[in-house]
């Protein structure tokens, strides 16, 4: 994760979840809730990028066991005081080098993360992430679509094609960030190397995944 990006998140981490309550939003969310607690149900799951834990606390009620791993303490420490339960750790990893594991996981997951990996490691991070789950097992992931208005504009493009924008936070402060959003049929054609049973769910704001990881 460029320097720039955990810079960002450990400064946004007291006014992120200020994301969830914009009215225009929350329609969504609870599809999107729905949606993953069906998928989660009975679940060991590895949660990468798992911020302040807002998904993490969604399927948490229903998992069998959840790992939720950010680089960023900060973030990790709002998730700590949503009392989780006994059968969710929180860790301190970085999702480009993820630990060695003695738990088998049958669901990984990473929400609002895709957006922000590079698009030429995009294969390389699926690929590491998949190397850490056990065969067969799914991957649930959920991002943003662009809406003018709801979204901060773009604001240029490099020659991989990432996308980039100028995020300003309550101090002031301002940061630019990678936010890559997907183009008709990008998530299945990035995914379909590694799984099968692709469905992609496109609302206004967001589009969620899940596949299967194709078995060894």
């Amino acid at each position: 994760m460029p320097d720039m990006m955990q810079q960002y998140y450990r400064a946004r981490a007291p006014e992120y979840d200020l994301f969830y309550e914009v009215a225009d939003r929350l329609d969504e969310l609870a599809q999107l809730k729905a949606w993953l607690i069906e998928r989660a149900k009975g679940r060991t799951i590895l949660e990468v990028a798992a911020g302040t834990g807002y998904w993490t606390e969604v399927v948490a009620p229903v998992a069998k066991s959840v790992t939720a791993i950010d680089y960023n303490t900060e973030t990790l420490e709002i998730a700590a005081k949503r009392q989780l339960g006994p059968h969710v750790a929180l860790l301190n990893a970085d999702a480009y080098s993820l630990p060695h594991f003695t738990t088998t996981f049958d669901a990984g997951m990473a929400h609002l993360w895709w957006s922000h990996v590079e698009r030429q490691k995009l294969k390389l991070f699926l690929s590491h992430f998949a190397s850490r789950l056990g065969s067969g097992a799914i991957l649930l992931m959920i991002d943003q679509l662009y809406v003018e208005g709801s979204n901060s504009p773009i604001s240029r493009e490099d020659s991989w094609g990432n996308q980039y924008t100028v995020r300003r936070l309550q101090d002031g402060s301002t940061y630019e960030i990678i936010k890559n959003f997907p183009g008709p049929g990008e998530p299945e054609e990035n995914f379909k190397e590694l799984c099968k049973d692709i469905s992609v769910t496109r609302l206004r704001h967001f589009w969620a995944l899940s596949a299967q990881l194709r078995e060894d």
